[in-house]
């Protein structure tokens, strides 16, 4: 039995995320769990199709067992993101390797780029390019050119290097000693506009359903079915469907409520404030707000952490617990095996999994009963993104049952445990 983690968001799944997990089979993974972002991503948006589908739609193309990633950790900027599903990986205490797309696959310069990404954070550095109105991100990328030179300085050119980079920095600062595989991305660039053969990246799907266009080329066909879905009952979900709401909680907030929330310091919240107070419209609030310091999708995560209740204190805590959102019987033997390591080792990280959220409400850990309410509650304001609302509690409605595992070529690990059954309801069974 050979574990591989994947830190994901598939927003949505496409040919692209289907080609790496097919990577990482054939680089000898016999079970592949993903930590997958909810309902909210980390560009700081609401995730088009909603998580239970998204989790679903991973197992039906590879994937074994999918766990939340909880917000507000989703919705983190890219160091606390990476840090808290590298945190869940280690968690489970039988992952053998992390993979990752990116841009560039070289694990030397990746992890050349990681030691000097570290080195530039310190305080003492980044301090006075900050106070220049740099961005966090082009201040650090400004240090490493200086100190690492250029090459290592153009790692951070792409969104899906800087989250490599700071996936091994993770790995590193928990000491995990796990594997890491790189993967090229396949046909196009994060965000790019272009595709490539049956390639396109995230954006240019999510764009091209906006416009109504025919995605069939760029996603499997059980995206395909879900968007069709979705778009007939009206139910994708899209950030600026939330305009009014926000407005309104900008228009009723204050500076110190603003100042509490994650990302948010050095005289933001006045910056916040004052916006929220002269506009008319989203678009209009993000102009005023935005500079070169502070990133747009950096206002959109605040925003959206605004919205769902999350405060910078939040992200202090590690993650507490591990919510099952899709599995297989491949999925059942991950848990089975994460259970029997953690007994024996007594994994420092180890925390409870379950595809109950009842269950997981009975923790004993008052950081696992906080954040399980902000899961609940912003899934019921989830919602509210799409032109049809749906009803809330649907953490509590959401059958969550073993599905079919899809047959692979890689062989079969003679000492994997055998197959379990789930039990009634959709539960993994307990020891």
């Amino acid at each position: 039995m050979k574990t591989f983690g994947i830190i994901a968001e598939y927003n949505p799944f496409h040919n692209g995320h289907k080609h790496h997990i097919e990577q990482v089979r054939a680089a000898g993974a016999t079970h592949i769990v993903a930590v997958m972002s909810g309902n909210y991503v980390q560009r700081g948006d609401v995730a088009l199709i909603d998580k239970f589908r998204r989790a679903e739609i991973a197992v039906a193309n590879g994937v074994d067992l999918v766990l939340e990633l909880p917000v507000p950790y989703s919705l983190a900027s890219a160091e606390l993101f990476a840090r808290a599903g590298i945190m869940m990986i280690g968690a489970l205490g039988c992952v053998d390797g992390l993979s990752f797309g990116c841009e560039n696959p070289s694990l030397e310069m990746l992890k050349t780029a990681a030691d000097a990404s570290a080195k530039a954070s310190a305080p003492e550095k980044i301090r006075p390019l900050l106070e220049q109105g740099i961005s966090y991100p082009q201040a650090v990328q400004e240090i490493i050119g200086l100190e690492a030179g250029p090459l290592i300085a153009d790692v951070f050119d792409d969104p899906n290097n800087i989250l490599a980079v700071e996936y091994i920095k993770a790995i590193d600062y928990l000491s995990l000693g796990i594997e890491i595989l790189p993967i090229k991305r396949s046909g196009t660039y994060h965000d790019s506009d272009d595709t490539v053969e049956n390639f396109a990246s995230a954006s240019k799907i999510r764009q091209m359903i906006e416009d109504g266009d025919d995605i069939s080329e760029f996603v499997p066909e059980e995206t395909l079915a879900a968007v069709k879905e979705y778009e007939e009952n009206e139910t994708l979900c899209y950030f600026d469907n939330l305009e009014r709401e926000l407005l309104c909680l900008l228009r009723k907030s204050v500076p110190q409520q603003l100042a509490m929330l994650p990302d948010v310091g050095q005289g933001l919240e006045n910056r916040l404030f004052e916006a929220g107070k002269a506009a008319v419209s989203l678009d209009e609030f993000l102009e005023f707000v935005k500079t070169k310091r502070y990133t747009m999708s950096r206002i959109r995560r605040i925003l959206l952490s605004l919205y769902i209740g999350a405060i910078s204190s939040d992200l202090m805590m590690p993650p507490s617990f591990g919510r099952i959102l899709a599995f297989n019987d491949r999925g059942v033997e991950i848990i089975k095996a994460s259970r029997e390591k953690n007994a024996e080792q007594k994994n420092r990280l180890a925390i409870p999994f379950s595809s109950d959220i009842k269950e997981l409400f009975e923790t004993p850990i008052p950081a696992a009963k906080r954040f399980l309410q902000l899961i609940t509650v912003s899934s019921d304001l989830y919602s509210l993104a799409a032109r049809n609302i749906a009803r809330s509690g649907t953490d509590f409605t959401a059958k969550i049952g073993k599905l079919t595992t899809v047959e692979v070529p890689t062989p079969p690990d003679p000492q994997s445990p055998p197959n379990i059954e789930v039990t009634q309801g959709g539960k993994l069974p307990q020891e």
